[in-house]
């Protein structure tokens, strides 16, 4: 009896705490969510959302999301995740991130490298298909894996010239294909200036209210025969089966909203030791090198526009997840995630149904702390190599992606040297090689200072004793004499065969820092290999137990979130509203404060009161909140109305939400949106950009 009233309390809970939270396949939309989605207010079908709004909805680069807005392959996403392209796109004499970019006309719309987008084209659960070819076999990883690739091979053949995946879900029960299209010639339309964009900075990063009007157009060009291809000055615009409809007609508290999205990876089922690994072994390595190297980048950007924009992009990617981290921790420690975790863990233990059964997962759980704990020592390592000298170094990492073909490219002066060249040119192209030694300096004392002697590469002996610890002296060495530490020498060192690149002194600190990550890798992979079988186990176990409205764990496939606009109540009483205005970002701005600079132009456009159709009581709404359930890889996804039209931008979450990768708090997470107006007013009366409104507004 006791077992039995425990299961229902814990049938309650579950279905309390999950209440519309989610990342939900569109393939089980219509089964499990449709009813709840029509309570909140859908008015659009769900089959519409599924089989024709989710072809205007694209995978932008493999971590963000965009949408085609018009039926000639314009597109909108986030500003951040086009921030690459615009940065690689500006000069010193075309700024675009301090000026903006707005194109007038077709041909002068800015060709893009590096970006590739795709649309799913068929999303189906074959399920069933590839549960039939399990009846009777024994269903090994091996096994599962040949029938899945023979199953994607016959859908290959039917679509040929697509990309054709299977993702497995529910311990290999639930299986859902993919059928997507790709695109490479994307090009740039316009964005605003990073002041507007950005406004706020990292100030205002992951926190509400916010005032950013996050967004950039870009368009999407094929071959004249309809083919996706690279770039071609011949290409023309592409033309979307599907695009979404832009409303201007707004919002209030309480309407039904959601957002399509490929959001990254999160892990609900994230045991308390693994959240505990996360906030005491990989963020705090990451926190400390990222926040160094930052000080250091935002110096020299500070001081020297022409250094601004080759580490732009550099030091607002590294910026967002080292304050999300920072979030992370402090809201594991304020929430008690841990600790709820533990208690969910051992609501577990109490409902499995014999003795036996709990003492074997109580070993599970055993084991997943203790593999972690045991790996934890290098495991922190491992992430100091990573982050200094992995990434924050950019000499070194240079030698690392690419120093082995040097050899060979010296003597090849084919295809493997012409590529290389290429790479060569971009890698340096936003490198600075004083910026780089200063940050090298940094970063090799607080790996030296922060690791035990046994956990460092064999250069900290020479560091050690031929430089008695002179850290400045070493790293200024290193660049006065290797070929890496600028563009011209490593080009010099191409064009001389006879130059043994394995001798330079950089070389040879990028081999023994290879060894050695190597070693601790194996240790890391060896210590926790038990926890990793045992998280197995576990997840295994809880299937059974936590039936209720089960979603897999988000994996960059395109998924949909629902809730309501609503207000942000916190625990002191105080509400933050679910809306902000350009009167908040007029009040937010200080000319002496870099996050909250703000261009004359639209403080202008505010005093003129210039609203046009986008006013909203003698101002334009900014920005706005949502309950729904999103992560990285969100940025840019559209967020719908109920009849499936695009009311804003989906850009970022809240302080309150850095947990949301290991749980959903309905209280207190939310989706921080770019309001449509917003964007649209910055196109129409800030950049006078009217040929981009007239193809939005009048398609």
């Amino acid at each position: 009896m006791k077992k039995l009233i425990l299961l229902l309390f814990l049938s309650i809970y579950v279905m309390v705490s999950r209440a519309d939270e989610g990342m939900w396949l569109l393939s089980r939309l219509k089964q499990y969510n449709e009813a709840r989605m029509k309570e909140l207010g859908l008015k659009v079908p769900v089959d519409v959302i599924v089989d024709s709004l989710s072809q205007a909805i694209i995978s932008f680069n493999g971590n963000g999301t965009a949408s085609f807005i018009s039926k000639d392959g314009l597109l909108v996403t986030n500003y951040h995740c086009a921030y690459a392209g615009i940065q690689q796109s500006s000069s010193d004499e075309n700024n675009y991130i301090r000026d903006g970019f707005w194109a007038s006309r077709r041909e002068d719309e800015i060709p893009l490298s590096g970006i590739n987008i795709s649309i799913n084209r068929v999303i189906k659960d074959v399920s069933d298909e590839v549960n039939a070819k399990l009846i009777g076999v024994k269903a090994d990883r091996k096994v599962i894996s040949e029938i899945l690739s023979g199953i994607v091979a016959g859908y290959r053949k039917q679509y040929p010239g697509m990309q054709v995946n299977i993702r497995s879900y529910r311990n290999n029960s639930l299986h859902v294909l993919y059928v997507a299209q790709s695109f490479s010639d994307v090009r740039l339309v316009g964005a605003p200036p990073y002041a507007i964009a950005k406004f706020g900075g990292e100030t205002d990063n992951w926190t509400w209210p916010r005032h950013g009007c996050d967004f950039a157009y870009l368009r999407v060009y094929v071959s004249k025969d309809g083919k996706s291809t690279g770039y071609h000055a011949d290409n023309v615009p592409y033309h979307p089966d599907v695009y979404l409809k832009v409303s201007t007609e707004g919002y209030k508290k309480g309407d039904y909203a959601m957002s399509i999205g490929y959001p990254g990876y999160t892990n609900r089922n994230a045991t308390s030791m693994q959240i505990w690994e996360t906030q005491h072994v990989l963020n705090p390595p990451m926190i400390k090198i990222r926040t160094a190297r930052q000080e250091i980048l935002q110096k020299f950007m500070r001081e020297d526009e022409s250094l601004r924009i080759k580490y732009a992009e550099k030091f607002a990617s590294s910026a967002n997840y080292c304050k999300n981290s920072i979030g992370m921790n402090q809201w594991i420690e304020d929430l008690k995630v841990c600790e709820k975790k533990a208690e969910y863990e051992q609501a577990f233990l109490n409902s499995c149904k014999n003795d036996s059964v709990r003492q074997y997962y109580e070993s599970v759980l055993r084991d997943i702390e203790k593999g972690i704990k045991d790996a934890a020592r290098y495991r922190i390592a491992m992430g100091y190599y990573v982050e200094a000298l992995g990434e924050g170094c950019e000499m070194l990492r240079f030698v690392s992606s690419f120093g082995k073909a040097i050899p060979h490219a010296q003597r090849d002066k084919g295809e493997m040297r012409a590529n290389l060249l290429v790479n060569v040119k971009m890698y340096y192209k936003d490198y600075s090689e004083k910026v780089d030694r200063t940050v090298m300096k940094a970063l090799l004392k607080i790996v030296r200072d922060d690791l035990n002697a046994d956990l460092l590469p064999e250069f900290f002996e020479t560091l050690k004793n031929e430089y008695r610890g002179d850290v400045d002296k070493f790293v200024d060495d290193l660049y006065e004499h290797s070929v890496f530490a600028n563009q011209e020498r490593l080009l010099a060192a191409l064009d001389n065969p006879s130059l043994n690149i394995k001798e330079d002194v950089v070389y040879k600190m990028s081999e023994q820092l290879e060894k050695k990550r190597g070693e601790l890798f194996r240790l890391v992979d060896g210590k926790r290999a038990v926890a990793q079988r045992a998280i197995l186990e576990y997840n295994k176990g809880i299937l059974n137990f936590d039936q209720q409205n089960y979603y897999p764990n988000a994996d960059k496939t395109i998924r949909l979130s629902y809730g309501t606009i609503c207000d942000l109540p916190l625990e002191n009483g105080d509400v933050k509203p679910f809306q902000t205005c350009l009167s908040g970002v007029i009040r937010k701005a200080k000319s002496d404060n870099p996050d909250f600079y703000l261009p004359d132009k639209l403080k202008k456009l505010w005093e003129s009161k210039d609203f046009g159709r986008y006013n909203q009581n003698g101002d334009v709404p900014a920005d706005f909140i949502m309950n729904g359930d999103v992560t990285g890889g969100n940025s840019g996804s559209p967020l719908l109305n109920a009849k499936g039209e695009l009311i804003g931008l989906v850009f970022d979450c809240n302080w309150e939400s850095m947990t949301r990768d290991f749980n959903f708090d309905q209280k207190l997470h939310r989706v921080i949106c770019l309001d449509v107006r917003y964007l649209l007013f910055i196109t129409e009366k800030y950049a006078h950009a009217e040929n981009v409104i007239n193809e939005i507004l009048k398609d």
